[in-house]
């Protein structure tokens, strides 16, 4: 059943999105990309654990300026070329659903029914950076409700 509050909206699976099968909805103002996403928050709440949603970014690693010769098709102006290119590369950046903390221990929650092709390979470079800057935050990576039930009973239960 869905809230009053929420409403919704089906994700084609179309080209180059980053979500695939999801179900945007909006929740008291929040839009959510997943059914999963709103389980997790409102479980959350529900249980008075403070954290924030979408609101943590982190740089996994930093934009620069590629100086060799690169040949590679790109676009300018609509049209398509093959070339060499000089361009600053941008940053790899990773925005965790759930960022928080509990009892004095950080977490860190992301929910993930359906990763695409390239999250895994962003997880791994995610897990690096907290390993490189010392984060001692738990991470927890939910993939269905029942999951995302058992992890914020163990949220509630740090430092019991």
């Amino acid at each position: 059943m869905i809230d009053t509050l929420m409403r919704r909206k089906k994700i084609a699976r179309t080209k180059n999105k980053k979500v695939r099968n999801a179900t945007i909805l909006e929740y008291h103002g929040i839009t959510f990309k997943s059914k999963l996403e709103l389980h997790c928050y409102k479980a959350l709440k529900e249980a008075n654990i403070k954290f924030q949603y979408e609101k943590v970014k982190y740089e996994l690693m930093p934009s620069f300026k590629f100086e060799n010769e690169s040949w590679e098709l790109y676009k300018k102006k609509g049209e398509r070329y093959f070339g060499p290119q000089r361009v600053l590369i941008r940053a790899i950046t990773y925005t965790p659903d759930f960022v928080g903390s509990h009892n004095g221990q950080k977490f860190i929650i992301e929910t993930k029914g359906n990763p695409n092709d390239a999250f895994p390979l962003r997880w791994k470079l995610f897990k690096k950076h907290l390993h490189d800057t010392n984060n001692d935050s738990i991470l927890y990576m939910p993939r269905n409700q029942k999951q995302t039930e058992e992890v914020v009973e163990l949220i509630k239960n740090i430092g019991k």
